[in-house]
C-alpha cells in the first residue's frame, strides 16, 4: 500500500526530484503532477544506506578479519534487502555466497538510485543519463529472479516509438513473472499520444499497489478474457488518458480494490462505481460527466476536488452525482450546488426538496461543499442538500467568489427555512473557509450558531482581501456573530489566518486515500 508521508509544498522541488527536467511543463499538468509527486510512496530503503570504505577500514583495524561474512545468511539477507539496487548488485562480486544471497533477496528497484555517480540533477528527457538509467533498469529486471516488492520508475522517459514500446512491454512481462507488488511508473509531463501502456499490465497477479502518471491506458477491448489484477488494493492514475470503458474494466478486473484515485484525467469522464470492495474513490482536477455510486456496499469516502473550482466560467458544465447503494458512505465532498446535480435513489435534489426515506443518506458524517453565497439558487439548494444528510457531524464549507450575483434572497432566508435535522441534532464542527465578511455568509453562520445545540467548534478561515476593507470592519462583522444567541451555550468561534487556498495542498490526494487520516478535506 502507498505509505503516508509529509506533504511537500514546493512544486519545483518535487518535480525536479522525480525526473522532470528544467523545461517548462505543459498547461496545467504541472499542478496535476505536483499533487501526484507529493503522493509518491517513500521507498522502503534509503539511498544513504550505501556501501562505503568504512566497513573495510573497520575490518582492517581488527586484523583484517571479515566479521560481516561470518554472520548467518538470514542476517545478511536483511542487510542486502536494505541496500539500494546498485549497491546490492555490487555485493554479488564479493563471492559466490554473496551472489547467491543477492539473487535470493527481494529487490527494491528505484531508478533514481541508478543515476550515474556524481549526478545531482535529473537526467534530460533524451540525454545519455536517461538512457543509462533505462539500461540499468532493464539489466536489473533481467538479472534478478525476483520478487520485486517495490519498483519506482520515474526517470527513464519514453517516446511513442517502436523501440520504447518494445522496451516497455519487456519490462511489464518481467515484472509480471517476477512478482512485483508495488509499482510506481511516471513518464513525462503529459501523456504521449500513441504511447499506450502494454496489456501485460493486467498480467501482474502479485500487484497490490499501482501508481501511473502521464500515460495512455491500455486498450481494454484487446485484453484477453480473464485478464485481471486479483490482488490489487490501490490504484492512483495521474494524467492518464482513459475512457469510461477502461474505468469499468479496472473495477471489474480488481475484485479486492479498496482505493481508486484519478487526478487530471484528460477528457470528460463518467465514473460508474460498482464494486463490493471499494472503500475510497477520489477524483481530482478531472472534468466529470457523471459519478454514479451504483453498488458500493463498502464505500466510505467519495471525494471530488478541484483547486480551480473557484474560477466559475459562464459556460458551465454540469456533473451528475448519483447515489444508489452506498450504506457505509461516511465522507462526501466537495458538492457544488452550482455545478453538481445530486440524485439520491431516483430523486433529483432541488431547492425545496423535502427530506424523506428516499432522499436521505443517513451514513454520511462528514460533508464538504463549495458555494457561491451571492447566488440565491445555490444557497437554496444548500439547505436541501443539508436535509439529505441528517447525521452530519462535521460540515466543511468553502465560500467561492461570485461571478454574477443574484438578488431575491431575503436576509431572513435561513431563519425562515424549515428545520434541518443535522444542524439541530448532530452538527459538532463547522469549518468555513474563505470568509470574506459578506452578509449572506454571515447570515448562514448566525443560523448555524443559533440552531446547533451540540456545536463544539466553528472554524473561520478569513479570506485574504475579502469584502471587508479594514481589520476594524471585519471585527465588526465577527462581533455580530459572537453576540448571536448560540444554541450551544456560548460562542465556539476560532478565527484562523488565511492558509492554503481553498483547503487544498499537495497533501490532499494523500489525505483522502489514507483511511486513518480523519481530515481528508484538510479543514479541521
Amino acid at each position: 500500500m502507498f505509505r503516508p508521508r509529509a506533504a511537500r509544498f514546493s512544486t519545483v522541488t518535487v518535480e525536479m526530484r522525480h525526473g522532470l527536467g528544467p523545461e517548462p511543463l505543459e498547461g496545467c499538468t504541472d499542478t496535476v503532477l505536483a499533487f501526484l509527486y507529493a503522493s509518491l510512496p517513500a521507498p522502503p530503503i534509503s539511498a544513504t544506506a550505501s556501501l562505503s570504505c568504512s566497513a573495510a577500514a573497520a575490518a582492517a583495524g581488527h586484523g583484517g578479519v571479515d566479521r560481516i561474512s561470518a554472520l548467518p545468511d538470514e542476517v545478511l539477507l536483511h542487510v542486502v534487502v536494505r541496500l539500494p539496487a546498485k549497491d546490492g548488485a555490487r555485493t554479488a562480486a564479493v563471492s559466490k555466497r554473496w551472489a547467491r544471497l543477492w539473487r535470493s533477496a527481494p529487490l527494491v528497484l528505484v531508478d533514481a538510485h541508478l543515476l550515474p555517480a556524481g549526478s545531482r540533477r535529473p537526467p534530460s528527457r533524451r540525454g545519455a543519463a536517461s538512457r543509462a538509467v533505462r539500461d540499468a533498469v532493464s539489466a536489473a529486471l533481467r538479472a534478478h529472479p525476483g520478487p520485486f516488492p517495490f519498483v519506482s520508475l520515474t526517470y527513464g522517459f519514453m517516446e511513442a516509438v517502436a523501440a520504447d514500446r518494445a522496451l516497455l512491454a519487456r519490462w511489464f512481462l518481467l515484472l509480471a513473472t517476477k512478482g512485483v507488488e508495488e509499482l510506481v511508473l511516471v513518464n513525462r509531463p503529459s501523456p504521449i499520444p500513441g504511447l499506450r501502456l502494454p496489456a501485460a499490465l493486467f498480467s501482474c497477479p502479485s500487484l497490490r499497489s499501482l501508481l501511473l502518471g502521464a500515460w495512455e491506458f491500455p486498450d481494454t477491448t484487446l485484453l484477453p478474457r480473464g485478464a485481471s489484477l486479483p490482488n490489487l488494493l490501490e490504484i492512483i492514475l495521474g494524467c492518464v488518458t482513459m475512457n469510461d470503458r477502461d474505468l469499468d474494466f479496472v473495477l471489474a478486473a480488481s475484485p479486492v480494490l479498496e482505493i481508486l484515485a484519478i487526478v487530471g484525467s484528460p477528457g470528460r469522464l463518467t465514473a460508474r462505481l460498482a464494486s463490493h470492495s471499494l472503500r475510497c474513490a477520489q477524483f481530482g482536477m478531472t472534468e466529470l460527466q457523471e459519478v454514479s455510486v451504483m453498488d458500493a456496499p463498502c464505500l466510505e469516502r467519495l471525494i471530488i476536488w478541484n483547486p480551480q473550482s473557484h474560477i466559475r466560467h459562464k459556460r458551465k458544465t454540469v456533473t451528475k452525482i448519483k447515489i444508489r447503494h452506498a450504506p457505509q458512505l461516511s465522507t462526501l465532498g466537495y458538492l457544488e450546488p452550482g455545478e453538481h446535480v445530486l440524485e439520491i435513489g431516483n430523486t433529483v435534489i432541488k431547492a425545496g426538496t423535502k427530506a424523506s426515506p428516499n432522499t436521505v443518506v443517513p451514513s454520511v458524517r462528514m460533508l464538504a461543499v463549495h458555494l457561491q453565497f451571492g447566488v440565491s439558487s445555490e444557497v437554496k439548494i444548500l439547505s436541501s442538500f443539508l436535509r439529505c444528510f441528517p447525521n452530519v457531524e462535521t460540515l466543511c464549507v468553502e465560500s467561492v467568489p461570485t461571478c454574477e450575483p443574484t438578488a431575491n434572497l431575503s436576509h431572513q432566508f435561513w431563519q425562515e427555512t424549515s428545520p434541518i435535522e443535522c444542524v439541530q441534532s448532530h452538527l459538532k464542527i463547522l469549518s468555513f473557509r474563505e470568509f470574506s465578511g459578506e452578509q449572506r455568509e454571515l447570515d448562514f453562520l448566525v443560523f448555524i450558531a443559533e440552531n446547533a445545540p451540540v456545536l463544539q467548534r466553528m472554524n473561520l478561515v478569513l479570506k485574504y482581501g475579502g469584502a471587508c476593507a479594514t481589520r476594524e470592519e471585519m471585527g465588526a462583522k465577527l462581533r455580530v456573530l459572537e453576540s448571536a444567541k448560540w444554541a450551544c451555550g456560548g460562542h465556539k468561534m476560532r478565527i484562523l489566518a488565511h492558509g492554503v487556498y481553498g483547503g487544498f495542498s499537495l497533501g490532499s490526494l494523500k489525505a483522502g486515500c489514507n483511511s486513518t487520516y480523519n481530515d481528508p478535506f484538510i479543514c479541521l
